[in-house]
């Protein structure tokens, strides 16, 4: 009998939420899914032809939230400082694997909103009237050839994989305005101890990602996989945007 009431049990209970395959096949993410609500400040500061000057704070906002069939997603809010005004970048992306779900992006000149279904990215950007461009929507359909990570939570993916000594990797990030799958070749060059200005000295991986135009380094730390700062080098334009975290790490 109790073999048989074992049996219905399996039969009636609720199915387990599908896993979702690795972005990249071989290349698993871990993201610490205890917390329900983490909010993390970072102090931006440029640097232009070698003088550094302070230009306001990044806030990042995560949520876990309930997602379809039950599969927890990873919601990202960031707002930070840019062009006279304020961005606020929103991203959703599956907790188990990072891979990208939905995007939303509210800036001075523009909306965009994007939805990550199948291998394409669907969704619109509608430009606001200014002196240099005209009001107007354009509907997005770009295909992406297969799943993929978001760009505006960069840092937090490389927080995310399997770091190590000789880590290398090539991972496939979407970018609207470079025609959506963009891979970028990831390395560590760390371990290193590294002094930061509002948490003193810590050990972390020093990790570089070649965005193409704009290649970053993200300091990832070792103990906890916070990611404690954050460089964007535009040899372009002789400048670097440097996020340096100033909430305190937790315990």
């Amino acid at each position: 009998m109790l073999i048989c009431f074992a049996a219905i049990a399996a039969l009636v209970a609720p199915s387990a939420p599908a896993q979702e395959p690795a972005v990249v096949p071989g290349i698993a993410v871990h993201v610490d899914p205890s917390f329900s609500l983490d909010t993390v400040v970072y102090r931006r500061t440029i640097t232009q032809n070698g003088r550094d000057t302070v230009a306001g704070t990044r806030t990042v906002v995560r949520r876990v939230l309930p997602g379809p069939a039950g599969a927890p997603l990873l919601e990202v809010e960031q707002r930070f400082p840019a062009g006279g005004g304020e961005i606020v970048d929103t991203a959703l992306a599956d907790l188990g694997t990072l891979r990208a779900v939905a995007h939303r992006s509210h800036q001075p000149t523009r909306t965009m909103r994007f939805d990550f279904t199948g291998s394409a990215a669907r969704g619109s950007v509608t430009k606001v009237a200014t002196a240099t461009q005209a009001a107007g929507t354009e509907a997005v359909d770009q295909d992406l050839g297969g799943a993929i990570f978001d760009s505006n939570v960069l840092d937090l993916v490389v927080a995310a994989l399997p770091l190590r000594a000789d880590f290398r990797a090539t991972l496939p990030f979407f970018i609207y305005e470079r025609g959506g799958r963009v891979p970028m070749a990831v390395a560590v060059t760390g371990p290193a101890p590294v002094t930061f200005p509002a948490l003193g000295e810590r050990e972390v991986w020093v990790v570089t990602v070649g965005v193409p135009g704009a290649p970053a380094t993200v300091w990832v730390d070792r103990a906890t996989r916070a990611v404690l700062r954050v460089r964007y080098d535009i040899a372009a334009r002789a400048t670097s945007f440097t996020d340096d975290r100033v909430t305190p790490l937790r315990g």
